[in-house]
């Protein structure tokens, strides 16, 4: 969050400098944009494939955590950000309850729902600026949490055995190429991603926060489309 913090940061700054002038000319065109839409996930395979368990050991007590297998799901979101030129930045947020299943071969297997939110920041170059129809790359950083219910299994002394729910907090970089087309003032974004996502922290509610001795790594393509309204 510290990472994405400092994004957030620098796009303040960018948009509070992205108009300049030269001799009384402006050179630098802005507008800002909010759209909607879906980025579809899909996954490429990793250490969250429902298979294996990992120990959170907290100050009173110690956890069994089932990595589970994140599938292939939607991730309705919203994004708002700043055109400059054939530069944009923007901000998105999703969120959603993909299904989940952990535990494979044991006694403990489980199928059910999670509850996942993404947080990020991307930064595109458009070729062929200030046409309607532009391509071009992009880079990107996102935090996510990904809360599974009951892969969490502990032993209390006095109550026994308990199930809660284990939150893996990741972190991810995207690669993306990316296209837009505008009938002003509305347009559509299309873009193609990577994304390799760690993780290097869970929590449980008793455990609490526990760092991982080796990092989690899981690999992702995602295909985008979203509606924005320009201004």
């Amino acid at each position: 969050m510290r990472f994405l913090s400092k994004l957030l940061i620098l796009l303040l700054i960018v948009t509070g400098t992205s108009f300049a002038g030269y001799r009384g000319k402006v050179i630098w065109h802005r507008s800002y944009f909010i759209s909607l839409g879906v980025d579809a996930l899909f996954s490429l395979g990793g250490d969250l494939n429902g298979d294996g368990a990992i120990e959170a050991n907290g100050d009173d007590t110690d956890d069994v955590v089932y990595l589970p297998h994140i599938g292939s799901f939607p991730l309705p979101n919203i994004e708002a950000g700043v055109n400059f030129n054939q530069h944009t930045i923007a901000v998105h947020f999703g969120i959603w309850q993909p299904d989940v299943r952990y535990g494979e071969d044991t006694d403990y297997f489980t199928e059910d729902d999670a509850n996942y939110w993404r947080l990020g920041v991307e930064y595109r170059y458009y070729f062929f600026w200030p046409e309607d129809f532009m391509i071009g790359p992009g880079l990107g950083y996102a935090f996510a949490r990904y809360s599974v219910h009951g892969a969490a299994i502990g032993f209390d002394k006095y109550d026994g055995e308990y199930r809660e729910a284990a939150v893996f907090a990741t972190n991810s970089f995207a690669v993306s190429a990316n296209m837009r087309y505008k009938i002003r003032p509305f347009g559509m974004d299309v873009a193609l991603r990577y994304r390799p996502t760690f993780i290097r922290s869970l929590s449980t509610e008793t455990a609490g926060y526990c760092s991982l001795s080796e990092t989690l790594w899981h690999h992702m393509i995602e295909v985008s489309a979203r509606v924005f309204l320009e201004f």
